[in-house]
């Protein structure tokens, strides 16, 4: 399991803590790794003081950058991420877990679309992400009705078109499952809470203007790489 973090040195050991032991309950042999991609502060010395955890470092910076890198560098049968915030609890990974390692699908993937009563979220983080959705379905046609919640889970057909994927950003999700239903890869979405207040005082990375207009470059750079 990845958690990609950047400059999160105040919550990723607690963090990562909680990713272990979630997964430790299902399968005992899981590994944690803390992607840390372009930190500044002290988030990679403090997940190498985390019993069992692996500590991958890249200089690129980006979300996409950190998942993909350890994507490429991985041997597991079931490989997945989660949001270093913990917006969505180690708890929800146990039911995608076991979707893959049934085969029921290729990607499992948490949905905070399914039954919104388990969102908690700011009223502009809600529009802004209506609006998204509606120029992703637009722009890109995914069927998945939520590519963003940070909670994803595959078997190694889905790990291999994840390392594939070039966005480095926030907008990495779109390329991975765009790719992955072009490729006919079976994916369910799984309703899970989300909780954006997990970390009180915690300051949101995403920015809304400055990430809402590079939503719409990395959305065109996607529909150009999938018309090729």
């Amino acid at each position: 399991m990845c958690i990609p973090a950047w400059n999160e040195e105040r919550i990723i050991a607690e963090s990562a803590a909680a990713v272990r032991d979630a997964l430790k309950k299902i399968r005992p042999d899981c590994r944690v790794v803390v992607a840390v991609n372009g930190s500044t502060d002290r988030t990679a010395e403090r997940a190498r003081k985390v019993n069992g955890i692996s500590v991958l470092t890249i200089p690129t910076r980006g979300k996409g950058a950190a998942v993909v890198a350890a994507a490429r560098a991985s041997f597991a049968d079931i490989f997945g991420f989660i949001d270093a915030d913990l917006s969505t609890p180690p708890s929800s990974i146990r039911e995608l877990f076991l979707l893959v390692q049934n085969d029921a699908c290729d990607i499992a993937i948490g949905s905070r679309l399914i039954d919104k009563s388990t969102v908690r979220r700011g009223i502009l983080r809600t529009l802004t992400s209506e609006v998204f959705n509606v120029l992703r379905r637009g722009l890109i046609g995914i069927k998945v009705l939520d590519t963003q919640c940070g909670l994803k889970l595959m078997n190694e057909r889905g790990r291999e078109i994840l390392a594939g994927c070039e966005e480095k950003g926030w907008f990495f999700d779109i390329e991975f499952l765009a790719r992955a239903e072009k490729s006919g890869l079976r994916i369910r979405e799984v309703p899970v809470p989300w909780n954006e207040y997990h970390y009180p005082g915690r300051k949101a990375k995403l920015r809304i203007l400055r990430d809402g207009i590079e939503s719409i470059r990395a959305m065109i750079r996607i529909r150009g790489r999938l018309s090729h």
